[in-house]
């Protein structure tokens, strides 16, 4: 750690609505941080030397520049910080029109997107820099008055205010709006100097550079299904708008025999569209990978049949699954099968591993089904055997039914 305070320039890129937006609502929550996080990578993207992160603030960056560090001289490249700040507003409203573009919810939080706005607040002073892990920090007096700057008398969503320090470190190149004193306790008044950044121009759309609506869709979409069978390992006898548990069973066909003295706990949260033993029974020694395993039943099964010589994995991307997989394995006592948590796109599972891949239920919950295919296929060796159980439609269905989470998830 130096312990010599440096001359820096420090700046708060903050998010104006975070509080009203991340809605109490466990569902426009969820969504809202996805969006959030997106947001502030939109600014973390323009990052570039002299200025620094020193780390995210929840609903904010936290960025400082060392004035001394400046190559070649900070009279140089104070010019580009100006020039950056004002990008700041441009992406992030490039950003919220990209996102509002795919009607990938109907949450609060997804259709009150563009009630966000950015800010920024910025003051240049002495501080001390040191390390907290991967973070640097900023200690002194100056690195808190900029944070107290956040709590001001504008009553304004947008905008851009820099103490009179900092102003002489940043001429930007847009004419005052006001100035205005704040006060704060232990600080005393502090004179500022407000922007108002320009409108920013029409978005369009960069064909080079990919849109975030199918990160954003996956993102939220992965995380309703989560949402859903969660509740099925941890509230079975809620009831759903599919079958579950002993009466899927039944439907699907599952011997009596495979279910003999199964724990209750795999039975009860089984959730799937198929048999994927009623393409054949697995033989002893084989190796088995079960995606989207769920509850762990058909990995159970699986294990069984196998044999203490065989091996299963199970994936999923559900904990209360995993967990309820892991302690049916447990109460069975069986060692030839275990259970990550991981995504059917990116099975945790090596090349030319397995000699069956088995899935129920899991594929007509992925957008990207080829993917999920190819992966089935890595981790086969030649010659290796699918047995899926699932959804098949025999009609298209519409982009906009695609894209409504209400029908992938239920």
């Amino acid at each position: 750690m130096d312990r010599r305070p440096k001359d820096v320039l420090m700046l708060i890129a903050d998010i104006s609505g975070y509080t009203r937006y991340m809605l109490a609502h466990e569902k426009a929550l969820a969504h809202s941080q996805l969006i959030i996080s997106e947001l502030l990578n939109t600014i973390l993207e323009q990052i570039e030397l002299p200025l620094n992160v020193s780390k995210p603030e929840g609903d904010a960056v936290f960025l400082f520049a060392v004035k001394d560090d400046a190559k070649p001289n900070w009279d140089t490249v104070k010019h580009t910080i100006c020039d950056k700040m004002i990008t700041f507003f441009q992406v992030f409203s490039d950003r919220i029109e990209d996102v509002r573009q795919t009607n990938v919810c109907r949450c609060e939080a997804c259709a009150n997107i563009g009630r966000l706005k950015l800010k920024v607040v910025g003051h240049s002073g002495k501080a001390m820099l040191y390390k907290v892990g991967p973070v640097t920090d900023l200690s002194g007096i100056d690195a808190i008055i900029v944070h107290r700057l956040l709590k001001n008398s504008l009553g304004r969503d947008e905008y851009i205010m820099l103490t009179e320090a900092a102003q002489r470190d940043m001429p930007l190149p847009i004419e005052v709006a006001m100035q205005t004193t704040e006060h704060y306790d232990e600080v005393g008044d502090i004179h500022t100097f407000v922007y108002f950044p320009p409108t920013p121009k029409p978005y369009a759309p960069n064909p080079d550079q990919p849109s975030t609506i199918n990160r954003i869709f996956l993102e939220t979409l992965r995380e309703e299904i989560r949402r859903e069978y969660a509740q099925v390992a941890t509230q079975p006898e809620k009831g759903f708008h599919f079958h579950t548990g002993q009466r899927l069973a039944q439907i699907l066909g599952y011997h009596d025999e495979w279910l003999a003295e199964m724990p209750a706990v795999s039975i009860e949260s089984l959730a799937g569209t198929g048999n994927p033993f009623s393409m054949g029974d697995l033989h002893s020694g084989e190796r088995v990978v079960d995606v989207g395993c769920g509850a762990g039943l058909d990995s159970l099964i699986a294990a069984r049949m196998v044999g203490p010589t065989g091996h299963v994995i199970g994936v999923d991307m559900t904990p209360e699954m995993l967990e309820r997989a892991r302690s049916g394995a447990s109460e069975l006592g069986l060692e030839q099968v275990e259970f990550h948590e991981g995504l059917a796109e990116s099975l945790p599972v090596p090349d030319g591993w397995a000699d069956v891949v088995i899935s129920n239920g899991a594929l007509n919950l992925l957008p990207d089904k080829s993917l999920a295919l190819n992966e089935m296929a890595r981790v086969l060796k030649p010659n290796g055997r699918l047995q899926i159980g699932d959804i098949l439609v025999e009609k298209l269905v519409p982009a906009e039914a695609k894209l409504d989470i209400a029908l992938w998830a239920g």
